[in-house]
């Protein structure tokens, strides 16, 4: 979806809206919108007085949290922005597919100070994961009806589809 030409039309909702957040380094507050709140399944009340930086690492799928957290670390260490494209868990526990981009400010002595970035929802995965969720009902009533070969299948397709998604940490200039 094209995000510039959705915004005065109907087809915008809310939960396509992009999260906006700044993370204060020395408190490891993270302030972030509503919208950053819904992507990640957190109270926005919440998230506008700040939060902890783990209590959104935790809502990040555990097959991409490892990426993330070396992504967002070599950003603060170095000061080049980011790009990362992951999974989080949203309020109902959807898995949702996003991308995040981010950049790490330096105080007058140039240590890291601030970082702030924007979040949104993609679609990149969403086929992925609703293939997901059909194969893991198929495995059910493949168990269900004793057919072990079917299951057994079904299982390798579902590690295969939980293998994590490859981020990518790209320079921006």
């Amino acid at each position: 979806m094209n995000l510039v030409n959705s915004i005065g039309t109907s087809e915008f909702s809310f939960t396509d809206e992009p999260g906006i957040f700044t993370w204060e380094l020395a408190t490891d507050k993270v302030y972030a919108d509503s919208a950053l709140a819904n992507l990640f399944g957190l109270d926005p009340e919440e998230t506008l007085t700040g939060l902890p930086v783990i209590r959104y690492l935790d809502r990040i799928h555990p097959g991409d949290k490892p990426s993330v957290a070396k992504a967002i670390s070599e950003s603060v260490i170095t000061g080049n922005p980011y790009r990362c494209d992951y999974r989080v868990f949203n309020r109902s526990g959807q898995i949702v597919a996003v991308a995040a981009f981010g950049r790490c400010f330096r105080d007058e002595a140039g240590n890291p100070s601030q970082y702030a970035g924007i979040v949104f929802p993609t679609n990149d995965h969403g086929e992925q994961d609703q293939l997901s969720a059909h194969c893991s009902e198929a495995l059910k009533i493949a168990r269900s009806s004793g057919l072990q070969a079917t299951a057994d299948a079904l299982e390798a397709i579902l590690k295969e589809l939980a293998k994590p998604i490859t981020s990518d940490t790209v320079q921006v200039h």
